[in-house]
C-alpha cells in the first residue's frame, strides 16, 4: 500500500504549480506594456522517483511512483540570435537618420544653392552687368554691378557663420551622445554587479564550481532591463556581446571591449592645451585643435565607429572629402561644404581679379590697383597676395573697387598700357560670356573643373546625392530594424489572446487539481472511518 498522504501532497503541489502559473501570466498581462519586459513563463517537469535504493522491493518501489509536477523555475522566452540581429542592424538605422536630417540642415542653409543661394545671386551679378555692357559710362549702373558683387560676398559671409553654427549644435550633440554612451555603459556595468550577486544564490551549486550560470533561472527584471541598455548601447555603436560565466556581460565595440564584468571603459573628446584663442567653450576648442572631433576610449585607443550614431556625428563634423587633412576623413561632412564654398569664393575671385589684369593665370600679383576682389589681411598690410587665401568668410570688395566702380569696364590700351573705359561694352560681353563659359579648376584637389555654375550644380547634386542615398540606406535599415523587432515580440512580447488561453488553461487545471483533491480526501475519509465497519 502507498503512502496515505501521498496523493494529498502530490495534488498540494499541482494546486500551488497552477497559482503560480496563474501568477506568471498575471504578470506577463501586467507588463504587457512595459518596454523591455520579456515574457516568463513556468517551466514544469515530472517529479520522479530514486529506483536504485537496495533495500526497496519492487512493491514498495511502484507505491511511490505517480507523484505529480514539481516547479523547476520561472524563466524568459527570448531569442540570443535575434537579439544579435536585431543589434547588428540599429546603429545602421541610427548612422543614416542621423546623417540624412543634419545634411537636410547644411541644404537648408545653402539656401538649395543652385535656385535660391548663390547661383541666383550670381544671375542677378550677371544681369546687372548685362545692363551696364549698353552703358560702360554710367557711374551707377557700374555701381549696382558692384552692390550686386558685395552682396554675393555677404551671402558667402552668411553661409560660414550658418555652417559654424551648424557645426557647433552638432559639436553639442556628439558630447551629448559621448555622455549618453559613458552613462549607459556604467549603468550596465551596475547591473553587471547586481546580477552576478543574484545568480551567486540562484545558481549556487553551479556557481560554486565555476561552471557558467547562463541559462540557469536568474533575476529576469534585471535581465530585462541590462537588455534594454544593450539596445540603447547598439544605437551608438557596433557593439558584439558575449556571455560571462558568472552571469556578468562582455561588451565590444567595434573590437574595443568597453565593458567586462565590473571593469569599463569611458569615452571622451582628446583635448589640448597648444591652442591658443578665445572660445566659447572647451568643447569649441578641442574641436579647434585638431580641425576635428577626436574620440579616444580611457584606455587609450582611439575610438573609431564603423556604423552608429557616434559614427554619424564624427563623420557630419570631421568629414572634409578631398581636403580632409589631419585627424579628417573623406566623408562628405560640414567641413566638406564649407571648403567647397571656400573653394568657390577663392576661384571666382581669382578669375575675376584675372579678367581685370591684377593677377596673371597663376594667381600671381600684377597689379594691385586693378583688384576687385581681396580679405581684410590684404587689405590692412599683413600677408601678401600670393600669400591670402580668399574664403567665404574672409572675401571682400577691394578699395580699388570700391573707390572706382566703373574699374570693371576698363580695358587695357596696347600700345600706352593704360587702363581705359570700353565704351563699346565689349569687354563686358566677354566677362559674361566667360562666366558662362570658362573651365575653371577649382579646389586644386581634382574635386571639380568647370563654368562656376556647373560646380555650383555639382555641390547641390552632392548634397541631394547624399541626403537621397542616406535616407535610402535608412529606409532598408528601418525595414530590417522592425522586422527584427517583430520576430523578437512574437518570439519574448506579451500576447494578451495567448496569455488569456494560458489563463483558461491553468484555471483549469487548477480546478482539476482541487476535485483530485477532493476526490483523494474522500478516499482517506472512507479508509479511516469506513473500514472494518461493515454492517455497523
Amino acid at each position: 500500500m502507498r503512502s496515505t498522504f501521498l496523493g494529498l501532497e502530490m495534488s498540494k503541489r499541482t494546486i500551488q504549480l497552477s497559482q503560480k502559473a496563474l501568477d506568471i501570466t498575471g504578470s506577463n498581462l501586467s507588463n504587457s506594456k512595459v518596454e523591455g519586459y520579456t515574457r516568463q513563463q513556468v517551466d514544469i517537469g515530472s517529479s520522479y522517483l530514486n529506483h536504485t535504493n537496495y533495500w526497496q522491493t519492487t512493491t514498495s518501489k511502484m507505491s511511490l511512483a505517480g507523484q505529480g509536477a514539481i516547479g523547476i523555475g520561472v524563466d524568459q522566452v527570448r531569442d540570443p540570435y535575434i537579439d544579435k540581429r536585431y543589434r547588428e542592424s540599429t546603429p545602421f538605422v541610427a548612422e543614416y537618420s542621423t546623417k540624412s536630417d543634419i545634411l537636410k540642415e547644411v541644404e537648408t542653409v545653402l539656401d538649395n544653392i543652385t535656385t535660391e543661394g548663390l547661383s541666383n545671386s550670381l544671375d542677378t551679378f550677371k544681369d546687372a552687368l548685362s545692363k551696364y555692357a549698353s552703358q560702360p559710362d554710367n557711374e551707377e549702373l557700374a555701381s549696382i554691378v558692384r552692390n550686386q558683387a558685395f552682396n554675393m560676398t555677404n551671402l558667402l559671409h552668411t553661409y560660414r557663420a550658418d555652417l559654424e553654427d551648424l557645426k557647433l549644435t552638432n559639436l553639442e550633440a556628439l558630447e551629448t551622445s559621448i555622455e549618453d554612451t559613458n552613462n549607459i555603459i556604467e549603468r550596465i556595468v551596475n547591473y553587471n554587479k547586481s546580477i552576478v550577486k543574484e545568480y551567486a544564490s540562484m545558481a549556487l551549486e553551479k556557481y560554486a564550481k565555476g561552471d557558467s550560470v547562463t541559462g540557469s533561472y536568474g533575476p529576469n527584471e534585471m535581465l530585462d532591463e541590462r537588455n534594454l541598455l544593450l539596445d540603447e548601447l547598439s544605437y551608438k555603436g557596433s557593439i558584439s556581446v558575449y556571455n560571462n560565466a558568472d552571469g556578468s556581460v562582455k561588451v565590444l565595440m567595434d573590437g574595443v571591449e568597453i565593458i567586462n564584468g565590473e571593469k569599463y571603459e569611458k569615452l571622451y573628446m582628446k583635448s589640448s592645451t597648444k591652442i591658443e584663442g578665445e572660445f566659447e567653450s572647451e568643447l569649441q576648442r578641442d574641436y579647434a585643435a585638431y580641425d576635428a572631433a577626436v574620440l579616444r576610449w580611457t584606455s587609450g585607443d582611439e575610438a573609431k565607429f564603423s556604423t552608429g550614431e557616434l559614427k554619424a556625428y564624427t563623420d557630419i563634423l570631421n568629414g572634409n572629402g578631398v581636403y580632409a587633412t589631419g585627424y579628417q576623413n573623406d566623408s562628405y561632412g560640414i567641413p566638406y561644404y564649407e571648403s567647397t564654398m571656400d573653394s568657390f569664393a577663392h576661384t571666382f575671385g581669382n578669375f575675376l581679379n584675372y579678367f581685370n589684369g591684377a593677377v596673371d593665370e597663376n594667381g600671381q600679383l600684377i597689379d594691385k590697383d586693378r583688384l576687385l576682389f581681396c580679405t581684410n589681411d590684404y587689405r590692412n598690410g599683413d600677408v601678401s597676395y600670393e600669400d591670402m587665401d580668399m574664403t567665404m568668410d574672409n572675401i571682400r570688395i577691394a578699395d580699388t573697387w570700391m573707390e572706382d566702380a566703373t574699374m570693371i569696364g576698363e580695358v587695357q590700351n596696347e600700345k600706352t598700357g593704360a587702363w581705359e573705359l570700353s565704351l563699346d561694352g565689349n569687354h563686358i560681353n566677354r566677362l559674361i560670356e566667360n562666366i558662362n563659359k570658362k573651365q575653371l579648376d577649382f579646389g586644386g584637389r581634382g574635386d571639380y573643373e568647370g563654368t562656376a555654375y556647373d560646380y555650383l550644380l555639382f555641390i547641390s547634386n552632392r548634397i541631394g546625392q547624399n541626403i537621397d542615398y542616406y535616407e535610402s540606406r535608412h529606409e532598408a535599415a528601418f525595414a530590417t530594424s522592425n522586422a527584427l523587432l517583430d520576430s523578437r515580440d512574437a518570439v519574448s512580447g506579451v500576447s494578451e489572446t495567448e496569455e488569456g488561453i494560458n489563463m483558461l488553461t491553468y484555471q483549469n487545471w487548477y480546478n482539476a487539481s482541487s476535485r483530485l483533491m477532493t476526490a483523494l480526501d474522500d478516499a482517506l475519509d472512507r479508509l479511516i472511518n469506513n473500514t472494518g465497519r461493515v454492517g455497523l
